[in-house]
């Protein structure tokens, strides 16, 4: 009997019923702590009450509850609750593929699209182990998204049925009477219908119906069946009886898919009729082998045949070597006759990471950037929680990693291709590839960007604000160039890209900085002359290439016909792909383009943004708090039990709001048109003290009731630019930094009078800027801040209100320091952007501090200019972390604009 609407399992609460088969009930629930819908599968009576199979059950979740991937449906917990067992998976909105085939098959696009999805998610879970067991239209969910695997591993073939297969083979013949297979315990209901089967076992692979163990490639041979239907509209095997359907599995072949649908590319035709071979060894025997063959496939085979494709030896070899399949690449080239006679003809090929490694595209670490000549790529890699970069030819399996860029990120590349540029450690670096080794060129605190010109000169934008810069590679001191002057905290410009004649480029200008509708992409010159707008709204990253002028917009990438010369666009867009994938943090999208043909990006792999979540003292996530957005500093109320941080908009702004931790709350507190820079809880909770920056580019500090009772009110105001670090305990001061604005961009850590009867006066005639200073909790006779003044940010402590001597805490770089609530501990950040514990002990006008220990890696956007975090009283973290990784593919597309000369 169906569960009713509000029932209780443990801490879910059913809302409704979503759908029933032989592996239970799934129902829609709410998730009463973390207040999110989710899907809520109760297990069968035969699994619920076999002891064995529960402990195995509950063994296999925990395993693929460690699949992190965005094709597999997240197993977020299983449990008991009064006899009835059940699992908890996240809540999909979207359909079945099996009910979108009952209106018939896919395009051709779609499929290719989703298997690739399919294989991604099978290649993760192989490679940690796991198997399907149950792959079938109705266990692949369609989303906005992309498709989402569910019931990953947990259903297991029958035992009972590969039995009755392996013993009774000389039966299964069409002639074989039909026989009742209900008896027989099948991992999903079995249903007769008109004769037609319709079940779990339509999809099995041969060997695992004849009683032997499955591996990968039996999840490849039921993948096989899933792309047949989705091509033809009809299941692979067919029959009108159970044995009919089991005997076709077996001995038969499906119906060629040329017969169904002629205009199927007959490359997807010999791939599905790889997957459908009886013998496994015949098979492909990894889903990534199934994957390559499906990209190089895409979109390139929409026509009854293929036609010949005129490879040359450089292409050819660079396919193979993408693909990192030899032998099954050449079967497929001579198996469809792709060598050929017709020139310009688009080859499409994923480009891998190296084995052990992951890129890192997103945020603070970059396109792989192609050559200029088209043969390498040099991107950033991430093996063993370290980034670096590296380069490969591409017609190369293997990539070199440069030495001496750990941690380097956003590289670019000189005009004759010896040569790599990077940002690192604060610095802009080149390095002589010949010779290995790389030299600083100048300070960059927090880059976006860089151009490496004709005349060794490079632009390039140091910060997140301000204007593009100009330098030699040899060094000196960098020159602004475009019209936003150093000092501005509001306007960026930033993503330089030089054009061919080395004096002009382009440029994004942004009022505040990644994703905004007042994006306006510029045309430039080097000797500061006038800045020509070209287009303005949602536009990130850019490039140009052979008379075309390629960007990203709106997360799809385009091309308009452009004069680099007098800077003037002479063509609509034209779309080359969507789904590219973007940050909206930085206006960063991933792609790169050479002068010879060659086009790379990334496809598109979910929203970008940070996310509040906590974690606790190992680093361990413990719970997300916020979706997918662009949030600014973050603080947690003095009871714990709220939280204040910017939320960026549209407008590129980005006001207050409070969130309620427990009741999930929230509420702006400051108008859209303001742009919050830092905010300050006072002692009880009551006020928020902030700083604010509006599109006249006025700076006032601000007070506003934390409830939204009353509006804001302007606390003070200043022609400097001043931003709250923390409140005394006994409400007296609030703690401010004023930066001077000048060329030497030094700041004062300041106390403002709260109440009558006392006096303003300045506690540090000279901190960091973004000093991120904090007072010793309770008893406030210690304060923590941060300064670059031995050359580097580094945590310092000293006395309050009278500072003394200062003792330096961190030892090797730190910023945004945050005490435990006892006073005993202090937190911060190294340059990695690690979690680092020091303990702190304090009596009288001493102090001892301890030896620094690093906790664990965090995903903070950056460590330089933000409060990423704060501390809970019970020691918990509340990270702003950032979603940068993307796991989807990296494609290469040669003769990419042949399409659009026609």
């Amino acid at each position: 009997m169906p569960l009713a609407s509000g029932v209780k399992l443990g801490p879910y609460e059913i809302q409704s019923l979503l759908g029933a088969g032989g592996m239970g009930e799934v129902y829609r629930a709410r998730d009463t702590r973390l207040d999110r819908s989710v899907a809520i599968k109760i297990l069968p009576t035969h699994l619920a009450e076999d002891q064995q199979a529960r402990q195995r059950f509950e063994r296999e979740a925990r395993t693929i509850s460690s699949l992190n991937h965005p094709n597999i449906c997240v197993l977020h917990d299983v449990g008991t609750h009064e006899g009835t067992a059940y699992l908890v998976m996240e809540y999909l909105q979207g359909e079945t593929l099996d009910t979108r085939l009952r209106r018939g098959p896919l395009p051709l696009k779609q499929v290719l699209e989703l298997a690739m999805q399919i294989c991604d998610a099978l290649d993760r879970a192989h490679r940690a182990g796991i198997l399907h067991r149950d792959l079938k239209p109705a266990n692949i969910m369609i989303t906005e998204s992309g498709t989402k695997l569910l019931d990953f591993g947990l259903a297991k073939p029958s035992a009972e049925l590969a039995a009755f297969v392996s013993e009774n083979p000389g039966h299964l013949t069409p002639s074989t009477p039909t026989v009742n297979l209900s008896s027989l315990r099948a991992p999903a209901t079995v249903l007769t219908q008109q004769g037609t089967i319709v079940g779990t076992f339509q999809y099995m692979a041969p060997e695992v119906l004849q009683g032997s163990e499955s591996d990968a490639r039996s999840d490849i041979f039921s993948l096989g069946c899933v792309l047949y239907e989705m091509v033809t509209g009809r299941k692979a095997f067919e029959g009108k009886s159970q044995l009919s359907v089991l005997s076709a599995i077996l001995e038969r072949d499906p119906e060629p898919i040329a017969t169904i649908q002629p205009t199927s590319p007959p490359a997807l035709d010999y791939l599905i009729t790889t997957c459908l071979t009886k013998n496994p060894s015949d098979r492909f025997q990894t889903a990534h082998d199934l994957r390559l063959q499906l990209a190089w496939i895409a979109r390139s085979g929409s026509q009854s045949g293929i036609s010949p494709i005129n490879v040359r030896r450089r292409y050819r070899k660079l396919w193979l070597a993408s693909a990192g399949a030899l032998c099954l690449a050449t079967l497929a080239f001579a198996a469809i006759g792709l060598l050929g006679r017709q020139p310009q003809r688009i080859l499409r090929a994923s480009i891998l990471p190296p084995d052990g490694t992951q890129f890192e595209t997103l945020y603070r670490n970059g396109s792989p950037a192609l050559s200029p000549d088209g043969t390498r790529v040099a991107f950033v890699a991430k093996q063993d929680g370290r980034n670096t970069i590296r380069v490969r030819s591409l017609d190369k399996i293997e990539a070199t990693t440069l030495p001496g860029t750990e941690d380097a990120f956003f590289p670019f590349w000189s005009p004759d291709g010896k040569s790599i540029a990077f940002f690192m450690h604060g610095k802009l670096w080149r390095m002589d590839l010949n010779a290995g080794s790389a030299t600083a060129i100048c300070e960059t605190p927090e880059p976006r960007g860089g151009s490496w010109g004709h005349d060794d000169t490079i632009i390039f934008a140091p910060f997140i604000a301000g204007p593009i810069m100009q330098v030699s590679v040899t060094g000196g001191s960098p020159k602004p160039i475009t019209k936003v002057p150093t000092t501005a905290v509001n306007v960026s410009d930033r993503w330089p890209f030089f054009l061919p004649d080395g004096k002009h480029f382009l440029f994004l200008h942004t009022p505040m900085g990644g994703a905004d509708d007042h994006n306006e992409i510029r045309f430039g010159s080097t000797d500061g002359g006038e800045e020509r707008l070209l287009l303005q709204g949602r536009y990130f990253t850019f490039a140009y290439a052979s008379g075309w002028l390629l960007l990203a917009h709106e997360g799809s990438l385009q091309a308009w016909r452009f004069n680099p010369s007098n800077g003037k666009l002479q063509s609509e867009a034209i779309q080359l792909t969507d789904k590219l994938a973007s940050d909206e943090i930085t206006a960063l999208s991933v792609f790169s383009v050479s002068g010879q043909g060659e086009l790379l990006y990334q496809q598109g792999g979910g929203g970008s943004g940070d996310r509040h979540v906590w974690v606790d003292q190992s680093g361990k996530q413990l719970s997300q708090v916020s979706e997918p957005s662009i949030y600014g500093p973050t603080r947690m109320s003095p009871d714990g039990s709220r939280i204040a941080t910017e939320v960026a908009n549209k407008n590129g702004t980005e006001p207050l709001w409070v969130w309620d931790l427990k009741g999930g709350t929230r509420a702006p507190l400051t108008s859209d048109s303001e742009y919050v820079d830092a905010v300050v809880w006072s002692t009880n909770g009551s006020v928020l003290f902030f700083d604010i920056f509006d599109r006249a580019n006025h700076k006032r500090m601000h007070v506003v009731p934390a409830n939204g009772s009353q509006p804001e009110k302007n606390l003070f105001e200043s022609e400097s630019d001043t931003v709250p670090t923390d409140v005394t305990a006994d409400g007296k001061w609030l703690l401010y930094e004023e930066r001077n604005n000048t060329k030497d961009a030094a700041a004062a850590l300041k106390a403002f009078p709260l109440v009558s009867g006392v006096n303003a006066f300045t506690v540090l005639e000279q901190v960091g800027l973004n000093s991120n200073a904090r007072l010793k909790p309770s008893t406030n006779d210690w304060l923590a801040y941060e300064s670059d003044q031995s050359g580097r940010s580094e945590v310092y402590l000293t006395g309050f209100p009278r500072p003394g001597a200062k003792y330096q805490v961190s030892q090797t770089g730190g910023n945004q320091p945050v005490w435990s609530k006892d006073g005993k501990k202090l937190y911060f950040l190294d340059p990695l952007r690690k979690m680092v514990a020091v303990e702190i002990q304090t009596s009288g006008g001493s102090v001892q501090i301890g030896v620094p220990r690093v906790l664990f890696q965090t995903g903070i956007r950056h460590s330089i200019t933000a409060e990423g975090y704060d501390v809970s009283r019970d020691g918990k973290f509340l990270l702003v972390n950032s979603m940068t990784e993307s796991t989807a593919p990296v494609m290469l597309v040669t003769n990419w604009d042949a399409e659009l000369k026609k």
